[in-house]
């Protein structure tokens, strides 16, 4: 499930490419008095959301409309987030400054066994590869830095679909583990992949941008953005896709990549079997 957040503007600004940290911060403010948020908000696995850029790009002027979405596995984490913006309605991101204006909720269907569809990536997808996941892909690891904890390898198209697709479907995984329903098994349970086709959105495939992890912290990250085509399965398929609607897939989902909108869903044809 997902809040989608109506902003109007209350200044010019321009936009700002690197909001990450920003938006992030803001959404967490709305969680961080709560002790059951606290206690995982700093751990790999997170509190369990995901969210949007601000859209539509552009330059912003006092009085425009602008949307964000946020999505979670965890009902509770909206139900508080809802709770908390009905009642504080600033929005502001860095110099992109707003008010919230409606707050409204959207469970997007990927249909019963048999649908087709299509996800887009709103956002870029993380995936970056330690030692040890590299090694397992078989990608050359000589370039990285010995003994630099920090030093990744960011997947690119000579590393092959199957990495990236196996790192989308470990990090979903732990999701499934961690917030997930325990009546179905999880995505790398099951030996058919989560979705049937990838088709990239940029023509390089991969695009860099400068991302501030941290307040004092500015990195380059390599992400790529993905049309994603799907067929369901069965319900233990439907569930993994609904599953990442609600969590994003990929790395870092909670600093604001990764995040999916559902953008075509066909039902099956009468008849078919």
């Amino acid at each position: 499930m997902r809040i989608e957040l109506a902003l109007d503007s209350i200044a010019d600004a321009e936009y700002d490419t690197g909001y990450h940290h920003k938006l992030r911060g803001r959404i967490w403010r709305a969680l961080e008095d709560k002790q059951k948020y606290a206690e995982t908000h700093e751990t790999n696995h997170g509190v369990g959301f995901a969210f949007s850029n601000v859209f539509p790009w552009g330059h912003i002027n006092e009085g425009d409309r602008r949307y964000v979405r946020i999505a979670s596995p965890r009902r509770e984490v909206l139900d508080d987030l809802i709770a908390h913006f009905g009642t504080n309605r600033e929005f502001d991101i860095g110099q992109m400054r707003f008010e919230i204006a409606d707050i409204s909720g959207h469970a997007p269907q990927v249909g019963e066994p048999g649908s087709t569809g299509r996800i887009d990536t709103g956002t870029g997808v993380f995936c970056a590869f330690d030692r040890e996941l590299a090694d397992e892909h078989g990608i050359d690891t000589s370039k990285m830095e010995s003994g630099d904890a920090e030093t990744k390898i960011f997947w690119r198209p000579e590393h092959g679909m199957g990495a990236l697709q196996n790192t989308i479907r470990r990090s979903l995984q732990q999701t499934h583990e961690r917030y997930g329903d325990d009546y179905y098994d999880g995505p790398m349970e099951v030996d058919e992949p989560l979705f049937e086709s990838f088709e990239p959105i940029k023509d390089e495939v991969t695009y860099s941008i400068q991302f501030q992890p941290a307040t004092e912290v500015n990195r380059k990250v390599i992400l790529s953005k993905w049309r994603l085509g799907y067929r369901v399965r069965d319900e233990t398929h439907r569930y993994h896709l609904k599953l990442a609607l609600d969590a994003g897939i990929g790395q870092r989902r909670e600093h604001g990549f990764g995040f999916l909108n559902l953008r075509e869903q066909t039902p099956p044809r009468a008849g078919a079997g």
